[in-house]
């Protein structure tokens, strides 16, 4: 009887079907979650590369549905029992005993989806080497089955634009809005959102668009190395002056907003020469 089975591809043909980015993006998405993983699977050119933060991308976001319910949960359960900011007590007390038993095995459940977060990355890492994109265990596949339904508004340039309209209102909450009760938990949670996801999401905008343009032939040529380069530039000199000519006690908080104001500038000046242009 004549085998049908398929050979094992040769080492070196093995090593070109192979990235790097396929194989650091599960230990990258470790720490930075789906934060990583989107942007090395937007980024990303190399189908191998691609697949592999895909699978990473399903697994995290799963994580954050789970994080999300489980300390959404808690925070509900504090408020409706006189834990938390609003000091009334809404459950009975065999209802908040349940509600309790829930919560608690939800963390339980969260703790050891956290731990697998670690294991599952390491295994998938050590696949990648080999040459397999390796599925984690019960994830479904968001990514491939609604990735090609979420269309970004106006394109690429709608994230852009979203960072130039956002970051002044979560900046200005920080400094005019309220300090105290629940204002102070949104405002750590928009400061935290626009550092870990809507400035590198927007600099990846700005990378993808660029890409494209460069592609379209159109008279307008960015440099992308000007727009995310300056801001760079501006922040490692703030820092350096506030630990030099100020008393702050805070250098490194001052150079952060440093950063936010300037990449919101050179956000708003690619913005506008990009619509100067398409006049």
């Amino acid at each position: 009887m004549t085998s049908t089975s398929t050979p094992a591809a040769p080492g070196p043909e093995l090593l070109n079907e192979r990235s790097i980015g396929g194989i650091l993006v599960h230990l990258l998405s470790i720490p930075t979650g789906v934060v990583g993983a989107g942007l090395v699977y937007l980024v990303a050119t190399n189908e191998f590369t691609k697949r592999n933060a895909r699978n990473a991308l399903d697994w995290h976001f799963t994580v954050l549905a789970l994080t999300v319910l489980t300390f959404g949960s808690v925070f509900v359960y504090a408020e409706l029992t006189e834990q938390g900011i609003t000091n009334v007590v809404t459950l009975s007390a065999p209802i908040a005993a349940g509600v309790g038993l829930v919560i608690s095995a939800l963390l339980l459940v969260w703790m050891i989806v956290t731990t697998c977060t670690f294991l599952f990355g390491f295994i998938a890492t050590g696949k990648a080497v080999f040459g397999d994109a390796w599925r984690y265990p019960l994830t479904p596949a968001l990514v491939e089955r609604f990735g090609s339904q979420v269309e970004v508004p106006g394109g690429w340039p709608g994230v852009i634009v979203g960072y130039v309209v956002i970051a002044p209102l979560v900046i200005g909450t920080v400094f005019l809005g309220p300090h105290e009760g629940a204002a102070v938990l949104a405002t750590v949670f928009g400061m935290f959102g626009l550092i870990m996801v809507l400035v590198p999401l927007t600099g990846v905008a700005m990378y993808l668009h660029v890409k494209r343009t460069s592609a379209a032939g159109t008279n307008w040529k960015p440099h992308l190395v000007a727009y995310i380069g300056a801001p760079v530039l501006v922040v490692v000199l703030a820092y350096a002056l506030s630990g030099t000519f100020t008393d702050s006690i805070n250098p490194g908080g001052d150079a952060m907003y440093v950063f936010l104001a300037a990449f919101w500038v050179a956000s708003l000046t690619y913005v506008l020469r990009w619509r100067t242009t398409l006049r």
